[in-house]
């Protein structure tokens, strides 16, 4: 934005040499980007911040250079001499209820003489990149780069009925602004209006019919307050922007409508001549008032961790127009008209801070009581589960603790699903308004959208919290979700590989030893599905592949092996305890067992440890192989580690013993040997 540098210095008793006035302001926030010789006198471009209308103006950026550099702001002084008739028979105005405008003020000036401004007006207009027009709109203009209020000049002879009204405008009603663009209006729009049609759009740019020309002999004078937010939606609407819209979207002092009005009304007196009527029309219906904050001087240096006298602040902020008021430690301040970035006393910290200068803030943080931070009591255990998912190679997803009721109605049939559901009195979306009671919908909306995004081997976990209601109140009991997806291997591939890392997820996280009993329905396939087990029968989890209808349900296809752990059974795992290593060779024999298919791995695995003998001290899964001549027999082969704790075993020794289990094993479970 730009400012005349000798129009600033104008404004100050003993202002400072310009380089030091633009650096000061630069300090206290409002950088000086660029100076250059404009005509006559230094121009300066200066960055005014959005929430800072109070300084987009010559008078406002002297209220800040004064306070910076020590200097006085001098008072706005000039004659209004009123010597026609009561204004109020020259004109009327009117606000149409529930308009958004929440103060009109208005002069008339008459037998006015239209024509060039002065070349000191020109000069400063230019200057300030605003193209001089004619006396009377050079008039208002000025005011504006003076005090920041937009002004508007009406030729008075054209408003029909002599009066205005502030009001909506009406569907389909039709405008050629200023610029010579015919505009089609709507009712989300204000416009100012006569008796018949709209004369201009409020806050933002006036109507051609009613614009001043060489001949207009009757100026009204309009200075107004609209609404910020009704003039920034009317003027995206219609692709404007105006030096007029850029202040009113940025808020407008009320207050100052009035000194505006008669400064300007002075000024086309004095410029292009004519008498000025007797007194001012200002409908005000909903007059301003101040907003009060009080400021705690230890406070204030508590936090900036400096200490700045009382007599400091209290001169800061009268300089900047806040009317402060001291008693002891408390500074109290109205907060004036044209400060609307000012809400909380924190906003005072900044004004004072501004101008003390950050620089002299010390570097080093202030000392803050504090009492160190709580973890949740079952921190240990959430770590323990993400560290093993994660050595397991599993990537770790999160999710919304929100899902769709459609997807809740599914979890229902979960062995693990806890207690009714929890819904939300207030969702953020109908599809995010049940908390979870399981954490696989939240695992599987993620498998979507990354095979949707083309990925197809998936491996993901998630660690979190699920929540239900019940008679005994609300619980959220911790869970592990896991989702395998690739497309490589067989169901039964699949199965194992997501066993093995549940086996190995379990045992870290410190589960008891899980017992896989067939089931799961209807989430998971009847052929690969199992209910996780404690010894004592209760279901800490489920585990397998995926149910075609729940896949379809999220668009997965098959292939996706899925499982979900209760961690609230965990305990911590028993320390590790070194065993002092083997002296001796073992020796490795591999089994392979011919059953039928209705004897699960678990099954011949416990049989054959308790076969096995004392010199057994390894028993391992080889492989699993399904005959091909249709019986439904399966061959499982077994890895059996033979050692002896205080010589070397012999070949013959090992035959024995494996030929007495092999033995035992036919007898006790009717299998044959391959």
């Amino acid at each position: 934005m730009k400012f005349e540098a000798r129009w600033l210095a104008e404004l100050l008793d003993a202002a400072p040499p310009a380089a030091e006035l633009a650096a000061r302001l630069t300090d206290c926030g409002l950088l000086v980007e660029l100076r250059e010789q404009g005509d006559g006198s230094e121009v300066w471009d200066v960055e005014v911040t959005t929430n800072r209308p109070d300084a987009m103006n010559h008078r406002g950026l002297a209220r800040e250079a004064a306070v910076a550099t020590g200097s006085r702001l001098r008072p706005l002084e000039f004659e209004l001499a009123e010597n026609g008739d009561e204004v109020a028979s020259l004109a009327a105005v009117e606000i149409a209820a529930g308009t958004p405008c929440s103060r009109y003020v208005a002069r008339v000036i008459r037998g006015v003489r239209v024509g060039p401004s002065p070349e000191w007006l020109q000069r400063r207009l230019s200057n300030c990149g605003v193209r001089p027009i004619n006396s009377a709109v050079d008039a208002t203009n000025y005011v504006l780069l003076e005090l920041g209020q937009p002004l508007h000049a009406f030729d008075l002879g054209r408003l029909r009925g002599r009066r205005v009204v502030v009001r909506p405008a009406a569907k389909g009603e039709r405008l050629t602004t200023l610029d010579g663009v015919a505009r089609e209006l709507d009712p989300s729009m204000m416009v100012i209006a006569d008796e018949t049609r709209a004369v201009a759009l409020a806050g933002i740019m006036g109507g051609a019919e009613t614009e001043i020309h060489a001949g207009t002999t009757e100026v009204l004078l309009e200075s107004a307050c609209f609404d910020a937010l009704s003039v920034r939606r009317t003027a995206r609407r219609l692709g404007m922007h105006t030096e007029a819209s850029h202040r009113f979207e940025r808020g407008a002092d009320p207050e100052i409508a009035a000194v505006a009005c008669d400064r300007a009304a002075h000024l086309i007196a004095e410029l292009a001549g004519g008498e000025l009527a007797t007194g001012r029309i200002d409908v005000w219906p909903r007059p301003w008032q101040p907003r009060r904050i009080e400021l705690s001087v230890a406070a204030l240096a508590a936090f900036a961790g400096l200490e700045i006298p009382a007599a400091r602040v209290e001169a800061i902020l009268g300089g900047l127009g806040f009317a402060p008021a001291r008693s002891g430690d408390t500074v109290r301040v109205a907060v004036p008209a044209f400060r609307v970035d000012v809400e909380r006393v924190a906003d005072l910290y900044e004004e004072v801070l501004r101008h003390v200068g950050y620089g002299a803030v010390p570097a080093a943080l202030p000392v803050l009581p504090t009492a160190p931070g709580k973890r949740h009591p079952n921190w240990q255990l959430v770590d323990r589960a993400r560290d093993a998912a994660l050595a397991a190679g599993l990537a770790e997803v999160v999710t919304w603790s929100f899902i769709d009721p459609g997807a809740d109605r599914l979890v229902a049939s979960q062995p693990l699903c806890p207690g009714p559901a929890a819904t939300l009195a207030n969702p953020l979306a109908t599809t995010q308004s049940v908390l979870r009671r399981s954490l696989l919908p939240g695992l599987l909306s993620a498998a979507q959208g990354n095979l949707n995004q083309g990925e197809r081997s998936l491996a993901l976990f998630e660690q979190g919290r699920v929540f239900a209601g019940g008679a005994a109140g609300p619980s959220e009991p911790e869970r592990l979700g896991i989702v395998l997806r690739d497309d490589g291997g067989d169901a039964e591939a699949r199965f194992r590989r997501l066993k093995g890392v549940v086996e190995h997820v379990g045992t870290k996280v410190g589960l008891p030893a899980l017992h896989w009993r067939a089931g799961g329905n209807p989430w998971l396939d009847e052929t690969a599905g199992a209910i996780l087990e404690t010894a004592d029968g209760r279901a800490v989890g489920l585990a397998g592949l995926l149910a075609p209808e729940i896949a379809a349900h999220w668009d997965l296809g098959a292939g996706v092996a899925v499982a979900e752990l209760a961690l609230d059974t965990a305990t911590a795992p028993p320390l590790p305890r070194f065993a002092a290593l083997a002296r001796f060779p073992p020796v490795v024999m591999d089994m392979t067992v011919e059953h039928g298919s209705e004897l699960g791995y678990a099954g011949l695995e416990a049989a054959t440890r308790e076969l096995a003998g004392e010199h057994v001290e390894g028993l391992g899964f080889v492989t699993r192989y399904h005959l091909p001549d249709g019986s439904g027999r399966v061959r499982t082969t077994l890895r059996l580690v033979y050692r002896h704790a205080e010589r070397s075993l012999t070949q013959d020794e090992v035959n024995a013993w494996h030929a007495d289990l092999r033995r035992g094993l036919a007898e006790r479970l009717g299998v044959g040997f391959a």
